[in-house]
């Protein structure tokens, strides 16, 4: 049995050095008239237009009474305001006014100034260690002790926002390095592919589907125009979300659209490395057409090319 003390230990240590950088940081909210709950509250507020009192709750594990009582003095502070959904009746969204948002700007333009003091000395390539370890350790421990991932856990939305390109770029970046070991060409290749597609975005015959947990992107997909044809592209989610129903979903999405679209054919382009998701293609009715020895990402493969007749 591994012995767990060094671990929990270093831990620890941690924890007491990261306190102490967490009180730097927050310091200025002391000099705001928020608390620290409240000021972060604001924070979630804006950062996700979809997010329910519920939605806050589970993010910054409130308790239900303490945080209808906060919510209630941001409102009568004149920050906050509920809107119904127009998705689910039954759900009201948080939301900043025109107030809240002057204040979220105060503290964020603060919290800025704060960060940016303690890493202004650090280089582009400690910047991108730190930006690697920190997404690490919250992946590491988040898949430890979250609850029980369902699809209904799960926002798809279809609107491009700032940021979502760059997330797409690095997901694949990170999956197919960590789990397949392709060589950073393959994210030059993405990268390339995304910038192709964007440039010719049109969403009145393509699609995006962006697949968020907690504001964060677990997964994606695209429906490009090809003239007649479709082209399913950048279908990919994080190792944690698989086996809940999200890729069916997602494809059951491709489908609907296809067909909204009147496209008569679909193609897409993938890997034999892939298994599970040749499955799921097959299941839609896309069909092995083409295979073909490759090494272009650092390894042997095989190309393998999927075509849908509608």
């Amino acid at each position: 049995m591994t012995d767990l003390h060094p671990y929990i230990e270093k831990i620890r240590a941690f924890n007491r050095y990261y306190t102490n950088v967490i009180g730097i940081l927050e310091s200025h909210i002391l000099e705001s008239p928020y608390s620290l709950t409240e000021a972060r509250i604001l924070f979630e507020i804006h950062a996700d237009p979809e997010i329910t009192a519920r939605g806050i709750m589970e993010r910054l594990r409130i308790d239900e009474g303490y945080l209808s009582r906060t919510l209630n003095k941001l409102k009568r502070l004149g920050l906050v305001s509920r809107q119904q959904s127009s998705d689910d009746g039954r759900a009201y969204l948080l939301k900043l006014t025109e107030k809240g948002r002057r204040e979220f700007d105060k503290l964020n333009r603060s919290s800025e100034q704060e960060i940016g003091k303690m890493i202004a000395n650090l280089d582009q390539a400690q910047l991108a260690g730190l930006m690697l370890t920190i997404d690490q350790f919250r992946h590491t421990l988040d898949h430890t002790w979250r609850k029980e991932i369902s699809i209904e856990d799960i926002r798809i939305r279809t609107d491009l926002r700032a940021g979502d390109l760059s997330s797409v770029i690095y997901l694949h970046g990170r999956i197919y390095g960590l789990e397949y070991g392709y060589i950073p060409d393959f994210e030059i290749y993405v990268a390339e592919s995304v910038r192709e597609f964007y440039q010719k975005y049109d969403p009145s015959l393509e699609r995006v589907w962006v697949c968020e947990h907690l504001n964060r992107m677990v997964g994606f997909l695209l429906l490009m125009n090809r003239g007649e044809a479709a082209q399913l592209r950048f279908f990919v989610i994080l190792p944690e979300y698989r086996g809940i129903g999200l890729g069916k979903k997602l494809m059951d999405l491709f489908m609907d659209f296809l067909r909204a679209c009147g496209y008569r054919s679909a193609y897409l382009l993938t890997v034999d490395e892939l298994p599970a998701a040749a499955a799921l293609y097959t299941r839609h009715g896309f069909r092995l057409v083409e295979e073909k020895p490759s090494t272009a990402f650092g390894k042997p493969l095989y190309e393998h090319r999927y075509e849908l007749e509608l």
